[in-house]
């Protein structure tokens, strides 16, 4: 089963790797981006798009990783409290019973 998950993510690697070199070859139109008074160099469009999306998909990771480690550390103050909470009814349990 394991070869099994390995052989379709080369193959879906290999498409997308395929798809970029066809995107990347059909695009090769020179552009200049302008964006408040500046001039980018003069670059195939495709290099452009690609690097968005790479740009993009770095920084949808570290949002993700940002999300996940503030909701871990909220999960750790939160199993900290309930620990607390349950020493606490276990003292209260124990004066019971002695009391």
């Amino acid at each position: 089963m394991l070869w099994l998950k390995r052989a379709v993510l080369i193959i879906i690697l290999l498409l997308v790797a395929l798809a970029t070199l066809d995107f990347m070859l059909e695009n090769q139109q020179n552009v200049t981006l302008q964006f408040l008074e500046m001039s980018s160099p003069e670059l195939p469009i495709s290099l452009y798009v690609i690097i968005a999306f790479i740009a993009g998909s770095l920084l949808g990771v570290l949002i993700g990783w940002v999300v996940t480690t503030r909701l871990r550390l909220r999960l750790m103050i939160q199993n900290n409290e309930l620990n607390r909470h349950r020493k606490e009814i276990d003292q209260l349990r124990t004066q019971a019973i002695k009391g």
